[in-house]
């Protein structure tokens, strides 16, 4: 995995000097008030860092909220934005802005890919495939595209505050992040709410690292790689590539089954 296609997923902005020192120079920013489920930053915070700088739209959004997005003041160095709700495209492509779909549950085949890739400059390719079906993709895409490499899979998202419901129903003091356990598959997941809504998240991170002498190196735009809910330490272990404890290797020798007939 070459550093310089190495996109971080920023948590802690004190760390991004440390990371440039590793060789690091591309950053994603979730951007507040239009993200769920990660720290998240406003263009003052952010407005001053070198590098290539993206930022993070993850959120469904209404016609109101992209209407007052309209009027926010996007600073200088950002180079291009990662977004997962379409509503937000012409007006970025309008600006010159490089777009990057992330709609982890479409992006899974190549004729949905190379439809998408008409319109952004590129998309993450979703983590729900195998690796197969991840070099098919690959293969036939017409544009380079985003691996999600070590991150913390989002399971699903609601608008509904749901750690807060949680509290108030068993009489708890409110935090913003929950552990529950589902006993039946014995699974363990994270929840992490902001007023927007709550982001639920597989316990473990998924780490595609030793997957990746498999793939095409020269199909990759970058390889994403999210610093959420873990320190600086260990990211730089991954990027250094040594081993981390208690992953997984997602979907990527494991295939969903979509229909009941597919098991045939």
């Amino acid at each position: 995995m070459k550093t310089n296609k190495i996109l971080l997923n920023i948590s802690n902005i004190k760390d991004i000097e440390k990371y440039k020192k590793l060789g690091i120079t591309n950053f994603l920013f979730p951007l507040r008030d239009y993200c769920v489920g990660y720290s998240d930053f406003t263009f003052d915070d952010i407005k001053n860092i070198s590098g290539n700088i993206y930022v993070l739209i993850n959120r469904l959004l209404t016609d109101e909220d992209i209407d007052n997005f309209e009027d926010i003041h996007i600073p200088n160095n950002v180079k291009g934005f990662i977004i997962e709700d379409i509503g937000m495209l012409s007006y970025l492509k309008s600006k010159g802005y490089e777009v990057i779909l992330f709609e982890n549950h479409l992006n899974n085949n190549f004729e949905t890919v190379n439809i998408m890739l008409r319109d952004v400059d590129s998309l993450v390719i979703s983590s729900d495939i195998t690796l197969e079906e991840i070099n098919k993709i690959i293969k036939e895409s017409t544009k380079s595209l985003v691996l999600n490499t070590f991150f913390k899979p989002m399971v699903m998202y609601s608008r509904r505050r749901l750690v807060s419901n949680y509290d108030r129903f068993y009489g708890k003091e409110f935090e913003d992040t929950l552990e529950i356990k589902d006993e039946t598959f014995n699974k363990v997941f994270d929840l992490v709410e902001n007023k927007w809504g709550t982001s639920v998240f597989n316990k473990e991170f998924v780490d595609y690292r030793k997957a990746l002498s498999d793939i095409d190196d020269s199909k990759i735009k970058y390889y994403l790689i999210d610093t959420n809910f873990i320190d600086y330490n260990i990211v730089k272990n991954v990027i250094d590539g040594k081993d981390i404890e208690n992953t997984s290797e997602g979907f990527l020798y494991t295939k969903t089954f979509y229909k009941v007939g597919d098991k045939k």
